[in-house]
């Protein structure tokens, strides 16, 4: 389900397969960030409120990333094809990496932005982009990350979502007793 929504958000483009350890490292961050709160991490936020942000987020930089492809055309440096500018991998890892940093402080965010800075590394030495696509990449995924936190109130104002504050989502895994198969349990406390 989660990398279902990840999958759906992130940039067309950067779900193409490369083959490269990028095309998987970039979804790290943001499995982070929707994964912590699951596993008992303690957040600032209730897991509602870091869908919300993540879901906005993602949206936001797959259309600037997406947009600015379409008007910049620049070619790769490998020279396959004229969407170079800025990358789609680094701006999705930017910004899962920026979303955990806000919502758990730097010693989560810290591993978050080494899975981003791989990331952007691996797509300058795979000559998939310039440096300054993953820069561009990672300025963009940075700035979808607070445009998505800073987010939260207004559209769960704007949707009536605002919820009581002993209100908790939970996720637990189930194996199903007659055919072994590994379920998920959603439970809502309020």
């Amino acid at each position: 389900m989660v990398s279902a929504v990840i999958l759906l958000l992130a940039p067309a483009r950067a779900q193409r397969n490369t083959g490269y350890y990028e095309d998987y490292v970039q979804y790290l961050p943001a499995a982070m960030n929707l994964g912590l709160d699951l596993m008992g991490v303690q957040s600032m936020d209730g897991y509602p409120d870091i869908l919300i942000a993540s879901a906005t987020t993602f949206l936001s930089e797959a259309l600037v990333v997406n947009a600015l492809k379409l008007i910049v055309k620049e070619e790769r440096p490998n020279g396959t094809a004229l969407n170079s500018f800025p990358s789609g991998h680094t701006a999705t890892a930017y910004a899962g990496a920026e979303l955990v940093r806000l919502e758990y402080g730097w010693g989560w965010g810290t591993a978050a932005y080494v899975a981003a800075t791989a990331v952007a590394y691996g797509r300058v030495a795979h000559q998939t982009h310039w440096w300054w696509d993953t820069t561009a990449g990672a300025l963009i995924g940075i700035a979808s990350a607070h445009l998505g936190y800073s987010s939260v109130r207004p559209i769960k104002r704007l949707f009536g979502l605002e919820l009581p504050p002993e209100t908790s989502v939970s996720l637990y895994p189930v194996v199903e007793p007659r055919s072994g198969a590994l379920c998920t349990t959603l439970a809502f406390t309020f």
